[in-house]
């Protein structure tokens, strides 16, 4: 930093919050952070701007206690961290709350449990007080619209980002609020509403560190400006005073290549030939949609936040290559999503590799890829975007505003004449923007085209024409100098519906469904309809099965099959699978018949440590990093070999106890019923009753944003891994008690039922979504349909060919369920 520019420095008059000296990080031979010193105070709003890879996130990381620094020290209200112990969950405990630039949502969750997941209470409360905290706390945004009981998957970008935002700004506690580009894609009137919360924040007393790209914002807010430029405190000073200009020079930009950027490049007199044409789209968001793209020519899509621009880039996209009554695709269509997470990283590659995939097709010849030409060409790009030195990096090593240039290189290496760009430059710095700009120049030089949305207006100077949307309408067209942000401002607020009732576009919630649509979204439908149709086959195959004796007979052997549906539903809800389930019962069967009789303090300790194993085999797949596949297959085989050690051959007694449990009857239903009904509000009460279920919901979904909040992995693997293990030995304790003896092999077949059921019952391979009386009804579909196929004379023979045919059915059915309540 330089002296002078040090010296200048204005300090508020708060005491000392945080205190950092000397810090530095490495990556390997990569030193990212050069000895940082920087004091923050109560109450003050530091805005820290850098260019692209200049070390912001890495110097939040340490502070936000997600990642231990090389050198250094931080002390926190004057105590001094160690660095050792410090993690994520010590920084919240302490008051450091964080709004991430790839949001640390969750969208398997509601946005009640969302904002209760970093709550010192949010997994101690009831749900209605949940709900009615989230509506309370969401009020940082007043008139949102957004449904607090709803799940975060429905909300556009902007609403989830007002969700992270408020989480943190509203957190009992907080000494200081790190906000990582917090308005890149909200509204004017939202960014307002940020700035009026943080104001109030600091006047509160809470320290506030605001990272941003948007310079007006710093001009606005900063009571003090601290600029990183490779991995150095490059100024450090009041914000009082900064105009726009000078903030360019700190940042390394040049004025002349910024304005020449802001101006636009030279427009064609005409385009070429149209590329796209678009007439008379229509959908559930979009109306009469009417436009077309030329060849050389740059098309804007203004409008408020959700006014359907998303929409209709994916639509388009959707259609590329084809001509449609509606859209007339001439050519390949290339696009970049502006939800990289979700859309765009492909995050085990590296960033060549991320780049490189798309062009592909251009460098194979008969199925064989020419690795050297197609690696040549991704490199170029990536020198065009100034990231070829970290060609070989990690994507997620990446800063967001990288990873966003990375994105667009892989759009540009595809050589497809038409780019669909959803919000390119959202999260970088001036200078990229500058060359983003540039290149965006030179494809319109080549021939090339691009549809282009951003939620910044003043990105539409590099657009030819620019249409602008209002609630699923294009309500203007500006060309060339006509469009002012005055103009587009204007026609965004526009009312295309002529009298209806006026919603705001960027947080109107999703449309309520009716009955139908809430049926047909069900996620346990498929299982419901299996269900309900195995047991009218088998009452009419054999009517005297419609009788309480007639019932339990159909249900006995659905018992133990929903117990263990519910072991294999607790790992799927963690991510992962597990294929040794069926040998770990078979082992329960055999050590509960072999044991329990003669030597039952034996036999319990040895269930035990079958629940043991299971609590090994979580740390082998969370510290150790082994797939719980690989794991649980292994597994399988140590299950099996114990179990063949005790008992070769079938063999073995029951204890009275457990034999009379199987055997309790209890009017007016079969005894079978009442087992199940529990058995599914057990599994029900653990994945969303139970106050931690929310953690291990969010474990399951995203684990990487599960370590950033600073929660432990471990320790939510090890709860499901114990959990699954306890329904496991339920399972071979009842297989005990029905049948009396013990067979390793009894329970082999479990293990692709109980997967086959968790997942037409409702649950996702990803994680973190799972439907408890789903699986136990599809359990129970499931064994009505060997029983029905016994009642129909059809030999064993074609049993499991036909079982796994109405299982591709009942899937099958459920994806164009999923898709019909989209």
């Amino acid at each position: 930093m330089d002296r002078n520019e040090a010296a200048t420095a204005v300090r508020p008059a708060g005491k000392t919050l945080i205190s950092v000296r000397g810090l530095t990080k490495s990556f390997g031979a990569n030193k990212v952070l050069h000895g940082i010193d920087l004091d923050i105070r109560a109450g003050e709003i530091i805005v820290l701007l850098g260019p692209n890879g200049a070390g912001k996130s890495t110097f939040l990381n340490i502070i936000g206690g997600t990642l231990e620094p090389t050198t250094g020290s931080l002390a926190f209200d004057g105590r001094n961290m160690d660095f050792a112990f410090y993690n994520g969950e010590d920084a919240r405990t302490i008051g450091i709350q964080r709004v991430f630039q790839e949001l640390s949502t969750f969208p398997n969750l509601t946005v009640a449990e969302n904002m209760a997941l970093t709550h010192k209470k949010g997994g101690s409360v009831s749900r209605r007080e949940l709900v009615r905290q989230a509506r309370e706390r969401m009020q940082a945004f007043p008139g949102n619209r957004i449904p607090v009981d709803a799940p975060l998957s429905i909300l556009s970008i902007a609403e989830r980002q007002m969700v992270e935002i408020a989480r943190a700004m509203t957190e009992e506690g907080t000494r200081l609020v790190i906000l990582d580009e917090p308005t890149s894609a909200l509204s004017s009137e939202e960014v307002e509403q940020l700035s009026d919360l943080v104001r109030r924040k600091a006047a509160e007393g809470v320290a506030v560190i605001y990272v941003t790209h948007k310079l007006e914002e710093a001009v606005r807010l900063a009571d003090r400006v601290v600029v990183l430029r490779d991995g150095r405190l490059h100024f450090d000073g009041a914000g009082q005073g900064l105009t726009h200009d000078r903030l360019l020079e700190l940042l390394g930009a040049t004025l002349e290549q910024h304005r020449g950027a802001a101006e636009g490049p030279a427009r064609k007199d005409a385009a070429g030939a149209d590329l796209l044409t678009v007439e008379g789209l229509s959908n559930g968001i979009l109306h009469d949609i009417r436009m077309n793209v030329g060849e050389g020519e740059i098309v804007g899509l203004a409008g408020l936040e959700g006014a359907g621009q998303r929409e209709l880039l994916q639509a388009i996209f959707d259609a590329r290559g084809h001509q449609g009554q509606a859209i007339n695709s001439a050519t390949d269509i290339a696009y970049v999503s502006g939800d990289r997470k979700r859309e765009g990283l492909l995050p085990i590659w590296s960033v060549q590799q991320n780049v490189e995939i798309s062009a592909v097709p251009l460098h194979a010849r008969m199925g064989f890829v020419d690795f050297k030409r197609l690696k040549s060409s991704a490199r170029a790009w990536l020198q065009e975007l100034g990231l070829a030195h970290r060609a070989n990096s990690p994507i997620v090593s990446l800063s967001g505003g990288n990873q966003q240039r990375a994105l667009l290189g892989r759009a540009l290496a595809s050589e497809a004449p038409l780019l669909l760009l959803d919000d390119p430059t959202r999260g970088v710095d001036a200078g990229a923007k500058a060359s983003i700009y540039a290149i965006l120049d030179d494809l319109k030089k080549n021939g090339r085209s691009a549809i282009l949305y951003s939620t910044e207006v003043a990105e539409f100077a590099q657009c030819d024409r620019v249409h602008v949307m209002a609630r699923g309408h294009i309500v203007a067209e500006f060309t060339g100098a006509e469009a002012t942000e005055e103009r587009i401002v204007h026609a965004s607020f526009q009312d295309p519906t002529q009298g209806a009732e006026k919603v705001r576009a960027t947080a109107s919630g999703p449309i309520r469904q009716g009955f139908l649509g809430r049926l047909i979204g069900w996620p346990a439908l498929p299982a419901a309809v299996l269900m309900l149709v195995m047991f009218g086959m088998a009452f009419a195959l054999q009517p005297r099965t419609l009788s309480t004796f007639g019932l339990e007979l159909l249900l006995q052997a659905s018992i133990p099959l929903a117990f263990a549906v519910i072991a294999q539903m607790l790992f799927l809800l963690g991510g992962d699978i597990d294929l040794g389930l069926g040998f770990a019962i078979g082992l329960a069967n055999v050590l509960a018949a072999t044991y329990l009789v003669d030597a039952p303090v034996i036999g319990i300790l040895a269930l035990a440590a079958v629940i043991g194993g299971y609590v090994i085999l979580a740390v082998i797949v969370e510290v150790l990093g082994v797939s719980s596949v690989v794991a649980t297959l292994g597994a399988s085989f140590v299950w099996l070999g114990i179990g063949l050690m005790i008992r070769e051959t079938p063999g073995g007694s029951s204890p009275q106890w457990l034999s009379g449990l199987t055997q309790i009857k209890l009017s007016p239903l079969p005894f079978a019923c009442y087992v199940l009904v529990a058995v599914a509000l057990l599994g029900l009460w653990i994945s969303r009753g139970w106050g931690y279920s929310i953690r291990l919901r969010a474990l399951g979904h995203n684990r990487r944003t599960y370590l950033a909040l600073g929660y432990s992995a471990l320790a939510g693997r090890v709860t499901l891994y114990a959990l699954a293990g306890t329904f496991a030995v339920a399972a071979g304790l009842l297989i005990t008690g029905t049948t009396g003896a013990g067979n390793i092999n009894v329970a082999a077949g479990f293990t692709l039922s109980t997967v086959a059921a968790v997942v037409v019952g409702g649950a996702s391979f990803a994680g973190g979504l799972v439907s408890p009386v789903g699986a136990v009804m599809a359990v129970i579909g499931i064994s009505l349909i060997n029983t029905n196929l016994v009642f129909m004379g059809i030999s064993s023979d074609y049993t499991a060919a036909l079982g796994g045919l109405v299982l591709i059915l009942a899937l099958s059915f459920r994806s164009l369920a999923q898709r019909s309540g989209q």
